[in-house]
């Protein structure tokens, strides 16, 4: 751990980690409940979901751009957008009014300007601390950010009580900017860009070229036999979140507070399920999913019908599998793709996987406002079952033995000579 927890560049990358720590668990409260706050309306939360996760959807139309800028101006200059386009809400709200519809339209902004810097921060995680400590690095940058999020979210539920969503958003503006400031002293160096031209048909070509390249290195690949089953996760997921908030204050007896706790709890088990990652890998990856997400659909199903304290308990045990896979999964594809592939295989993976989240955002504002928020958490539960039990029902992903001997890029090999 020591070998690179001290290097200068993984530092800086931890820094600005810690500062977006902060502004993403206040932003994580404010967003949802800024926008409920707006309609008091179920069905609005299900946009604003739907809002954030297309933004992930179109991952793939954006992220490839950040093969031709470098990786530190990259990082720097979305956070400058990000916190401009988030200092607008408090400036709207104090003069012209702010109206929902520009929310939704800046939560969709924002989420998509981070998809262009997602595959920025797993590209540079292997050339800061080398693909020989992927799985300690992620363990403990998802340990550090989980942790995080444990503190800020939960302080976030009580600091929207008090200042309101408006204004928290404005902490999130401001942590963007720092951290955009941290960016400014990396010194890593960047594989080379491609050839400049100031042609936009060449570009756009070279574009085309990077997106079906990564489409073309996952073909062959495990990855499309594990899509159709991680959407059908997200749709559960998606059914679930934009709930939360409404979800929380029946829970709690209206205590806005209360949100932050199941979010504070959500981080709790994903930060367990980090800590407990290096420990289990050595599980067969297949039986350790079956497995995981059966216990994950139990506790959730728990959580939607118990009292509030067993409820975040029990919603804080259902997220340990989803820490512990997120983890495993990222960190293979960072060790067995080609550095120069990473950015791409996770940007054509993540927005083939997010296809299911808007749809149920939608599906999931329609049944919390037509029944009751509980519902969806219900249904959420049941659907995690109903993942591990298709995983069962496949031969090739039920076999699979653990995840350092998962080829999941079979003819890696072939495609690097």
């Amino acid at each position: 751990m020591k070998s690179f927890v001290r290097e200068r560049n993984f530092l800086i990358f931890l820094t600005g980690l810690l500062i977006n720590g902060v502004g993403g668990g206040v932003y994580a409260v404010s967003g949802m409940l800024l926008v409920l706050h707006l309609t008091e309306n179920v069905l609005f939360s299900g946009l604003a979901y739907f809002s954030i996760t297309l933004a992930s959807t179109l991952a793939f139309l954006v992220a490839p751009f950040a093969n031709y800028v470098t990786y530190k101006k990259g990082l720097i200059v979305s956070g400058l957008l990000k916190s401009a386009l988030l200092f607008t809400i408090p400036l709207f709200y104090l003069t012209t009014g702010l109206n929902v519809f520009y929310v939704l339209v800046l939560l969709f902004t924002v989420a998509l300007i981070s998809q262009f810097t997602y595959p920025i921060e797993s590209t540079i995680t292997p050339i800061i601390v080398g693909k020989d400590h992927i799985i300690k690095a992620n363990s403990f940058l998802h340990t550090i950010r989980e942790g995080m999020d444990i503190a800020f979210l939960a302080g976030a539920g009580i600091l929207v009580v008090f200042v309101g969503p408006v204004y928290a958003i404005f902490i999130t503006a401001s942590c963007h900017l720092f951290s955009s400031m941290t960016y400014l002293f990396f010194n890593f160096k960047q594989p080379s860009l491609p050839e400049k031209t100031n042609s936009f048909p060449q570009l756009m070509s070279g574009y085309t070229t990077d997106l079906k390249a990564g489409i073309h290195y996952i073909k062959d690949s495990l990855i499309p036999k594990m899509i159709v089953s991680i959407v059908f996760v997200n749709l559960a997921m998606g059914i679930m979140v934009p709930n939360l908030p409404a979800f929380a204050l029946i829970k709690g007896d209206e205590n806005e507070a209360i949100y932050g706790f199941y979010l504070a709890s959500l981080s709790f088990g994903l930060m367990i399920g980090a800590i407990l990652t290096p420990k289990i890998k050595e599980l067969d990856f297949g039986r350790l999913v079956i497995s995981s997400f059966s216990i994950t659909g139990l506790m959730w199903i728990g959580a939607a019908i118990l009292p509030v304290i067993p409820s975040i308990v029990l919603f804080c045990t259902g997220a340990i599998s989803i820490g512990v896979i997120n983890i495993l999964i990222f960190s293979a594809i960072q060790q067995q793709v080609e550095t120069s592939f990473i950015g791409r295989v996770i940007t054509v993976l993540s927005s083939a996987a997010a296809i299911g989240a808007p749809f149920g955002g939608l599906i999931g504002g329609v049944i919390g406002s037509a029944f009751t928020p509980i519902v969806p958490v219900f249904i959420c539960g049941v659907a995690m079952i109903i993942f591990s039990l298709s995983w069962l029902s496949s031969s090739i992903l039920r076999k699979l033995p653990k995840i350092e001997e998962a080829r999941l890029f079979p003819n890696n090999e072939l495609k690097k000579a």
